[in-house]
């Protein structure tokens, strides 16, 4: 999976230009690397620039969007892992959300979580209990069939078809989602404290300030938001034209739209739509 993203340089020489423009003058292309854990990106875009990018985004979204990419490049185990990885940190999201709404600080939730962190039917637990306590209903979780197909393919080394492969998918979407919307609808600040808390930006941005102050030399940096199928703080839920809109296969079909070579440009006002 690649990432689209910005290149600090080219956006800094667009901006001596007198970025932004009203007419999107002078686009900017789009330069793509792979997905790491820390968040933070050397960006080699085509203009022969060296530059560093962090995203503003949390883990579940992007392990989600990787299944998306798995089902997409036809890796059909990879998908379903990917998509198990996304739907258990989403459970870890909505927790230490949960727990946040109770007035917990964020180094309480941070040692809380410790306790239960490698131990996923606890952290299931905690889910149920939690959910239920704070939306007065029992989450949608995995049926008895897709937890025998999920154990199959993550433990007993099953080989999913492409149909099985995407229906997995569609219920671990429908599973996050669900739950998500409930979430930003009732707890709104509290998702996004906690996701600006334990996402990328943060720890990214913690990183390279260690490394300014370790090596004197300044951090310049752009950020960019990953634009994922499940997303937090721009979900596809505020708007039914939302290009992220539709079921997996709708998803697959969009993934390889967006990694075809595009431009970014910055405008100072909305467009104008016919």
């Amino acid at each position: 999976m690649l990432l689209d993203l910005i290149c600090f340089d080219c956006l800094m020489e667009q901006v001596k230009k007198g970025a932004p423009h009203s007419t999107g003058a002078d686009p900017i292309l789009t330069p793509f690397e792979p997905v790491n854990e820390s968040g933070i990106y050397t960006v080699n875009c085509p203009n022969g620039h060296t530059s560093t990018t962090i995203i503003h985004n949390i883990n579940f979204e992007i392990l989600f969007e990787y299944g998306i990419n798995g089902l997409a490049d036809e890796y059909f185990r990879e998908a379903v892992s990917s998509f198990t990885s996304a739907t258990e940190r989403y459970y870890e999201f909505c927790i230490k959300v949960l727990l946040r709404s109770s007035g917990l600080e964020f180094n309480k939730i941070a040692r809380v979580w410790k306790l239960i962190s490698n131990q996923s039917e606890r952290q299931l637990g905690g889910y149920v209990i939690l959910f239920s306590q704070a939306f007065k209903e029992e989450p949608i979780l995995l049926t008895n069939k897709e937890v025998s197909f999920r154990n199959s393919v993550i433990h007993k080394g099953y080989f999913p078809n492409k149909n099985e492969a995407i229906e997995f998918g569609n219920s671990s979407m429908q599973i996050i989602e669900t739950s998500l919307i409930k979430l930003k609808e009732k707890f709104p600040t509290q998702v996004e404290e906690t996701f600006d808390f334990f996402g990328y930006k943060r720890k990214a941005e913690e990183l390279l300030d260690k490394k300014e102050k370790e090596t004197g030399e300044e951090q310049n940096f752009a950020c960019v938001n990953i634009m994922t199928a499940l997303d937090v703080m721009h979900g596809r839920e505020i708007n039914i034209n939302d290009g992220r809109n539709g079921d997996m296969k709708m998803q697959i079909e969009r993934v390889l739209r967006r990694r075809l070579p595009r431009k970014l440009t910055l405008l100072k006002d909305l467009p104008e739509l016919d």
